[in-house]
């Protein structure tokens, strides 16, 4: 069995990605350093980068998931119920291995899955591009200091959602059904949009826009596929099922989301309400960036993460346009599609774009820990 799983690691991981993981591995500490340091002034940066949701996840953490909603005016009627339970369950495990703190312990988390999650989309990138060494360095580089990955290094679900997501895609393309339905099951376990995504990337998988495989074999193909979204169904229900016998509400995960103002609007709506106040402007921006960006990605062939994208844009710009910079683009193949976007960039422009991704990793960053909520 060790045999088996080692050469299943030596054939997701060929020498190259062993090569770009030493790279990951060294940049990924000199981030942890500067978050470190960046942190000290407001009582470390484990305090620091625990805002706004990241209290709802410690609360279920550490004392599970209430019965009653708040009554508190900030908060009035919002409840744990809208956050799904896997993160959760994974702090409260590292704090106790660990026998720290739960802030403690998500700064642990993010940090050793951020590595992870680069690796697996570098990995993923050069399967879809072919690139040589030396592009691959520079994807390497631009997938860990895109803006977009602020919100990897938080104590929220993004990170762990990334590494199943990609997960989950990459096992089901080299036909290890078993660990995609594994990785299925704990990505609806994560977030919402969870088995949407697995849908997507079942249906793909199953029906290939160009078939190069037999009649047989697309039969199996379609008969894993079932099988993945079946256990992404699986870990979806499990929660419906624990949120009925807690509340009598399965579907209470999406009824709560009224108390923050989420109800059922076409985003054409939505986005342009939120030209009309200034908290959501911001908001609104990124939502026609991130509509460009996904036109852009079905463009160039890349039909299976632009749907995923898009599932998630419309999932969630049909409730609200606040956090549809996070949700989006906090994906890992918007990630993915930016870094393509950079890497056709002339090889003089890239000192420059790496400089500005710098300044605006240690802009947003800094932002974050001084409470900016329009990074929310």
């Amino acid at each position: 069995m060790t045999g088996g799983m080692t050469d299943r690691v030596r054939a997701l991981l060929p020498d190259a990605g062993r090569k770009g993981a030493v790279w990951i591995a060294g940049i990924a500490l000199l981030q942890t350093l500067f978050l470190l340091i960046l942190g000290l002034p407001l009582h470390g940066a484990p305090h620091a980068l625990c805002r706004w949701d990241c209290a709802w996840y410690e609360q279920i953490a550490g004392q599970g998931y209430s019965a009653t909603p708040r009554q508190t005016p900030n908060d009035y009627a919002q409840a744990g119920w809208a956050f799904f339970p896997l993160y959760p369950l994974l702090l409260r495990a590292v704090a106790s291995l660990t026998g720290t703190g739960l802030h403690v312990a998500g700064f642990v988390l993010n940090a050793a899955l951020f590595p992870l999650l680069v690796l697996l989309s570098a990995l993923w990138l050069r399967q879809r591009r072919g690139e040589n060494s030396r592009n691959s360095l520079f994807c390497i580089v631009m997938l860990m200091l895109l803006p977009t990955t602020l919100w990897y290094h938080l104590p929220y679900t993004e990170c762990l959602y990334g590494v199943l997501l990609l997960g989950c895609v990459m096992t089901m393309a080299r036909g290890w059904t078993l660990s995609a339905a594994a990785l299925a099951f704990a990505l609806c376990l994560t977030r919402p949009t969870g088995l949407f995504c697995v849908i997507i990337a079942a249906a793909f998988y199953a029906f290939p826009p160009r078939p190069t495989v037999g009649r047989s074999d697309r039969q199996t193909r379609l008969i894993e596929g079932s099988l993945v979204i079946l256990a992404g169904a699986a870990g979806l229900s499990l929660f419906i099922f624990f949120l009925d016998r807690l509340l009598g509400d399965g579907l209470a995960f999406a009824h709560v989301q009224a108390a923050w103002g989420h109800y059922f609007r076409p985003p054409p709506v939505w986005i342009w309400n939120g030209f009309q106040r200034p908290r959501t402007v911001p908001m609104s921006i990124a939502a026609l960036l991130e509509i460009a960006l996904i036109i852009w990605g079905f463009r160039i062939g890349w039909r299976m993460e632009s749907t995923v994208l898009l599932a998630t844009f419309l999932l969630a710009a049909s409730n609200s346009m606040m956090s549809i910079h996070r949700i989006v683009l906090a994906n890992p193949f918007a990630s993915i599609l930016l870094t393509q976007l950079a890497c056709k960039t002339p090889p003089r422009w890239r000192p420059a774009l790496i400089g500005l991704c710098l300044v605006t990793d240690v802009f947003l960053m800094n932002g974050w820990m001084h409470g900016k909520r329009f990074l929310a």
